[in-house]
């Protein structure tokens, strides 16, 4: 498969250095949709106005630091893939965010570009892998919820074909499984 026939997913790449922002691009440009920010507050500002696939933020920055951002990002967007990089060994940090900020990976400066983007499409399919489970979970639950207006349909206008107990034994599992799909979805999981 060409590049040009591989989906490009978005990227947000965070950083306040403008010289790394543009290294990541001038590296990244064919591969990804790439958007980049300088800081965490405009970092949400494009998460809320575009669908962002993976984030991939500097740990130290000015005002809100990488895991900060991962923080906000998990809570508001828990589809988005989150990545988390820096030129510093700070163990601190790694653990604080791989507890908090839900990442996929922790990576330091400076990175081998060929690893960088294997890294970044990695990501990006397990951000699909994410929506196809969410879209699967909501069909099953349409479809168990449809099966469940049949039986009641079938109970109510009394056929014969399928005896009451049968009926019954499937409207209370069907019901069960609405109600645990039903949490999986609110939950976002």
């Amino acid at each position: 498969m060409t590049n040009e026939q591989r989906k490009k997913h978005a990227i947000l790449l965070v950083d306040d250095e403008p010289e790394i922002l543009q290294s990541l691009k001038g590296l990244l440009r064919r591969e990804f949709q790439l958007y980049t920010a300088e800081s965490g507050r405009e970092a949400m500002e494009i998460l809320e106005n575009h669908t962002i696939h993976v984030v991939m933020t500097d740990q130290r920055m000015p005002e809100m630091t990488g895991v900060q951002l991962m923080r906000r990002v998990a809570n508001k967007y828990p589809d988005a893939i989150r990545i988390v990089f820096t030129g510093y060994a700070d163990i601190k940090a790694v653990i604080d965010a791989i507890n908090s900020g839900g990442l996929y990976r922790y990576i330091t400066k400076p990175w081998d570009p060929d690893e960088l983007i294997e890294l970044l499409h990695e990501a990006a399919a397990k951000y699909d892998e994410l929506v196809e489970q969410r879209q699967l979970l909501a069909d099953l639950l349409q479809h168990v919820r449809n099966g469940k207006q049949l039986v009641d349909r079938l109970h109510t206008a009394g056929s014969d074909a399928v005896p009451d107990e049968q009926l019954e034994t499937f409207s209370a599992a069907a019901d069960h499984l609405v109600q645990r799909l039903e949490t999986k979805e609110i939950k976002g999981e």
